[in-house]
């Protein structure tokens, strides 16, 4: 069933824009069905190379996670920028395996 255009003040993709062969039409979907105004969050695990860091990315490769992109903080708003994105707040949880957050405000 497709969601309708326009229905959420907030929709989020956690964990998932790295793993996925075609980012922009995952974004296209979230930017089609959130609000005017509304938000797109999207939590990633950006590599800050660590010894405990590597460690988990290679859990979790063993472990089938397909990783198609690896980001650092830099790459990760990069990537955002080239896909057109100019209204975006970027956060940084730190821990074992440390996590970027990008919160794009939509324009439309």
């Amino acid at each position: 069933m497709k969601c309708k255009d326009n229905r959420f003040d907030k929709v989020v993709a956690g964990n998932v824009i790295h793993l996925l062969d075609d980012p922009k039409k995952a974004l296209d979907e979230l930017e089609r069905v959130v609000k005017p105004g509304g938000r797109i969050i999207i939590p990633t695990y950006i590599n800050m190379v660590t010894e405990s860091s590597m460690r988990v990315i290679g859990i979790l490769d063993k472990l089938g996670a397909n990783f198609k992109r690896q980001f650092d903080f830099e790459s990760y708003k990069q990537f955002f920028e080239d896909m057109g994105y100019k209204d975006v707040e970027y956060f940084v949880v730190e821990g074992k395996m440390p996590c970027a957050i990008a919160v794009i405000t939509t324009n439309k």
